[in-house]
């Protein structure tokens, strides 16, 4: 493929969970626009469905103003904590902000193809949120086990797309758009937050759990893109911040378009 070949292509993003890494994604989606890139195509999970849902109803500009606006404070303050025994928050109260600035949308009327990727775990089953409201698609998506509580009705029982699939490029459905993937759970990079050891004398059963659900995560995300190979990815490694560092908006979004020029001139060779 020649490198206007290349930059003529149309794209679609796999966005990946990991919580404020997600925010990443606001930096990935800028540096494709300002070099001229259409974006047509999201398929999002977890924060990856939150930023990529926005992006496709076209608020981003919103959603990056109130992220770079969150402090520690304010991002405690959203957390609703639940007693009951399907996650230890709720989740209302950030989204209740979200929709005061944002309001509520169906997804088959964004102008880009849009789909938030969620785990059924009474069907075993991978799920795809591609029409209705974008905050139920999205609330879904984001449902960490034990961290959000599940989203239920009648027969279903949903949480976090990344359990089955942290990166779900198998759901794009623009093949021949350019296929971007923002890999959230990359390897660590020695120059970010220092990564701790498993101590076990100090360490309970949640940690262990939580531990291991995201070396499975890191395991799986790897085998997804050996899979379908999409044309470029951008890896991010898993220590660039804490899971609940959203206070860190500029300094992620910044880091975002480093990486996606890194990874587009390491395939183009653009100069």
């Amino acid at each position: 493929m020649s490198e206007k070949d290349f930059l003529n292509r149309k794209v679609t993003l796999v966005l990946g969970g990991g919580g404020a890494r997600g925010l990443v994604h606001i930096g990935v989606i800028r540096k494709l626009e300002e070099m001229g890139f259409e974006i047509d195509e999201i398929v999002g999970c977890s924060i990856g469905a939150l930023v990529g849902g926005i992006y496709a109803q076209g608020k981003m500009d919103v959603l990056e103003d109130w992220m770079h606006n969150l402090t520690k404070k304010s991002v405690f303050n959203m957390m609703d904590f639940s007693w009951k025994g399907l996650g230890m928050m709720k989740g209302i109260k950030v989204f209740n902000a979200l929709k005061s600035v944002i309001p509520d949308a169906n997804i088959e009327t964004f102008p880009i193809l849009f789909k938030a990727v969620a785990t059924d775990l009474n069907y075993e089953e991978e799920v795809v949120l591609d029409f209705g409201s974008m905050y139920d698609a999205i609330r879904a998506s984001i449902a960490i086990p034990a961290v959000f509580t599940a989203v239920e009705d009648d027969t279903h029982v949903y949480v976090d797309g990344g359990v089955l699939n942290p990166l779900p490029i198998n759901h794009v459905t623009k093949k021949e758009n350019l296929i971007i993937a923002v890999n959230l759970e990359s390897k660590p990079d020695k120059q970010y937050s220092v990564i701790k050891k498993l101590d076990t004398k100090t360490s309970n059963s949640l940690d262990i759990l939580q531990t291991s659900y995201y070396v499975m995560r890191r395991k799986m995300s790897r085998m997804i893109i050996d899979l379908y190979r999409p044309d470029v990815v951008v890896d991010i490694p898993y220590n660039i911040c804490n899971l609940w560092d959203y206070h860190r908006a500029e300094f992620l979004v910044e880091k975002g378009r480093e990486y996606i020029d890194k990874a587009l001139k390491n395939k183009t060779k653009i100069k």
